[in-house]
């Protein structure tokens, strides 16, 4: 069974949710909505972007990471 995350954008009308783009799933299937608002969706991705730059970091072999952390975080 595969388990799929996606972020699919909508607009609410009238008690409905509505995707702005197609969506592949059948139709009567159950999913659960997790309901942020755009800009949130903004800074959610922004956060995730920079924060991908320093996966890692504690296997690097850096040993100044914690007297260097704002170079290496900016």
């Amino acid at each position: 069974m595969v388990i799929m995350t996606e972020a699919i954008p909508a607009v609410y009308e009238d008690g409905i949710f509505k995707p702005l783009q197609k969506v592949d799933l059948p139709e009567h299937k159950h999913v659960h909505l997790m309901v942020m608002p755009e800009d949130e969706a903004e800074l959610l991705k922004s956060q995730k972007k920079a924060l991908s730059k320093i996966i890692g970091a504690g296997s690097s072999g850096l040993t100044d990471v914690a007297k260097k952390h704002d170079q290496y975080l900016y």
